[in-house]
Order: C-alpha cells, then sequence, then structure tokens
C-alpha cells in the first residue's frame, strides 16, 4: 500500500512538471502531422483540463510547506526555447507554397493557444523576478506576441491601480469582455508610452531616445515581423499575426476574469489597499499547473515579487465558480457571464 502511495506522487510530480509542456505538444501537432491537429490546444485547454480538474481536488498546501526548488526554474525556462521552437518550426512549415492563408491563420492560432496559456504566462512570472536575465528572458517571450508593452504596464500601472478605473486591465461591471478587450488593447498602449515618458522625464532624457523602453519593444516587434515575412513571405505575416492575436485575446481573457466587476474604495482621495477582495482567485490544481499559479493572483497582488511555487494555496474571500479553461468560456458568453458573476459579486457586499 505504501509503494503505490509513492507511485501516485511520483506521477503527480511527473504531471506537475510536464502540464505546461502538454499544451505546447499540443500546439505542435498541426505544424507535424496535419493542419486539422490544430485543433488539439483548443481540445486540451477547453475540454480536457476541465474534466481533469473535476477530478483531482484543490491546491490546499499550508504556507509553511511550500517551497521553491530547481525543477520549478526549470519547468519555467524551457518554455521560452520552446515556444521559439514552435515559432521558427512554423514558419518553416507555412513557407510551403502549397499552404494557404487560411491554413496559415489556423497554425498560427494552435500555436498562440501556448504563446498566450503558455508563453505570456511564463512572461507574466518572469517580468516579476529580480534576476534581470529572468525578466529579460519574459520580455523576449512578450516580444515574439507582440505585446512587449505589458511589461511596463503591469508592472508600473497594473499593480498600482488595479481594482480602480485607472487601470485599463480591470473589468467595470457589466462590460463585456469584446468592449472591454478594445479599451484594453488600445489603452494599456497609451498607458505604457506615459509611464516610460513620466519615467524618462524624472531622468531628464528625452522621450524619443533610444532610452524608452517602448521604442526597444516597437522596433524588436517590427523586425520580428520582417523575420516572419523573409521566412515565409506573407503566409509568414499571416502565422505571426494570428499566433499574436490568440496570445493577446488569452492574456486579456485572463486578466478580465481576474478582476471583473472589484473596485476599491476611495476616501480622502486615496484608494485603500488591496486585499483579497479585490481579486478572482482559483485553486483548481490543472489549471494552475499549467499556468505557473496563474490562479493564485490575490496573494500575487500582494506580493507581486513572490515566485510562483511560494503563493499561497489557502482558501480566499472570493473564489471563482470553475477553473480558469471554463471562466474563460463564460467570459465570451455576456449574457451567461453577468447572470453568474454578477449574482456573485452581490453576494460579496455580505461579506
Amino acid at each position: 500500500m505504501e509503494a503505490f502511495f509513492y507511485i501516485i506522487i511520483l506521477i503527480l510530480m511527473i504531471f506537475y512538471l510536464v502540464t505546461p509542456l502538454i499544451l505546447i505538444f499540443s500546439s505542435s501537432l498541426g505544424l507535424i502531422i496535419d493542419p486539422f491537429w490544430s485543433i488539439s490546444p483548443f481540445v486540451w485547454v477547453f475540454i480536457l483540463v476541465p474534466i481533469i480538474d473535476l477530478v483531482l481536488p484543490y491546491l490546499n498546501k499550508q504556507d509553511v510547506d511550500l517551497e521553491e526548488n530547481i525543477f520549478h526554474n526549470f519547468s519555467i525556462l524551457i518554455v521560452l526555447p520552446c515556444i521559439l521552437f514552435l515559432i521558427i518550426f512554423g514558419l518553416i512549415v507555412v513557407s510551403n507554397p502549397s499552404i494557404t492563408f487560411l491554413t496559415a491563420a489556423a497554425l498560427g492560432a494552435a500555436v498562440g493557444m501556448s504563446g498566450g496559456s503558455i508563453g505570456i504566462t511564463t512572461a507574466h512570472e518572469l517580468i516579476h523576478r529580480q534576476n534581470k536575465y529572468m525578466r529579460g528572458i519574459g520580455v523576449l517571450l512578450l516580444i515574439v506576441c507582440c505585446y512587449g508593452h505589458f511589461r511596463i504596464e503591469h508592472i508600473y500601472g497594473h499593480h498600482r491601480n488595479v481594482a480602480t478605473k485607472e487601470d485599463p486591465a480591470t473589468a467595470r461591471r457589466g462590460e463585456n469582455f469584446y468592449f472591454y478587450f478594445v479599451r484594453c488593447v488600445i489603452n494599456s498602449v497609451i498607458s505604457s508610452w506615459n509611464i516610460e515618458k513620466n519615467i524618462l522625464d524624472r531622468k531628464r532624457l528625452n522621450t524619443f531616445s533610444f532610452q524608452n523602453r517602448m521604442i526597444h519593444y516597437f522596433v524588436l516587434e517590427f523586425l520580428f515581423l520582417v523575420l516572419a515575412y523573409l521566412i515565409a513571405g506573407m503566409n509568414g505575416l499571416v502565422f505571426v499575426i494570428f499566433h499574436s492575436f490568440v496570445s493577446i485575446i488569452l492574456l486579456e481573457l485572463v486578466n478580465y476574469i481576474q478582476h471583473y466587476g472589484l473596485e476599491r474604495k476611495k476616501e480622502n482621495g486615496r484608494y485603500e489597499r488591496f486585499t483579497d477582495l479585490h481579486s478572482w482567485n482559483s485553486r483548481h490544481i490543472s489549471a494552475n499547473w499549467s499556468t505557473f499559479n496563474l490562479g493564485l493572483h490575490a496573494e500575487h497582488h500582494q506580493s507581486a515579487s513572490k515566485p510562483y511555487p511560494l503563493l499561497s494555496q489557502e482558501e480566499k474571500a472570493i473564489e471563482m465558480p470553475a477553473n480558469y479553461s471554463i471562466m474563460l468560456i463564460m467570459a465570451l458568453i455576456p449574457p451567461l457571464w453577468f447572470f453568474v458573476m454578477d449574482r456573485k459579486i452581490d453576494n460579496l457586499k455580505t461579506i
């Protein structure tokens, strides 16, 4: 019986380490086998992960039992070469003259499922780290999704303004995802530019100098698009554009569900401190293992630089009614989303 217990523990440890790689592998099937297999990452994220989470218990380790080890860093640093391989291999595949624009778009969308679910979530983890090389890897992962400015807005804007109307990434109650997406993407770019301008102004540097990180990001993203065109022509551009578009949609879907309808009170010109009541938490195992504990979001905002293995797994004041995959689907159906989440918000008034 004891041996059986250890076997189960070993299986769970392996599953924990390879869960992010399962999505990356599924994204590659359309490139390796047939474009039809481009549906694989969508099946994994929106069908299989929810089923797995129905079977497995919630994350429930006590804070004193949490630890970080070399395996955690390995599982997160291996993502960059995997994402770069997917993109480069994808560009080589779509460079074939027999590949149509539609097929290139489908393959790009499949790779974008990894770019958004794994690439950007890895970037999110790394841009908060103290190590500058890890932050650099995080920025590179954002660049290949054409969303480099997220690093500036998220660190200097979102963490300061979360759960307020000043935050582009906080969805207002009654705001559907489609309106939110347009507003958030546009205002995030504007906010990032203004933040960087203010930083340069304080250093007495010209806004349009090459010290401006926004210019760095724009130039690198442009060169990335040029490289895609040189490798695979218009198919390459279509592939990268759809990869980036799906990645960005997934990122902003996650932002949408994490803070929807939550707002910090303002008194005497100052907002109250961020608490567990200002972020929807999720402790579903598979979804968190796939996204480096992205669902443990309340404590992330209270300890932004804390590595993901050390984020508290204890139950928070407000929890999502389902795992991330189901919540993302709900967000795409506004009447269903409002029916479920607005009731949850009304119930918060009794807490």
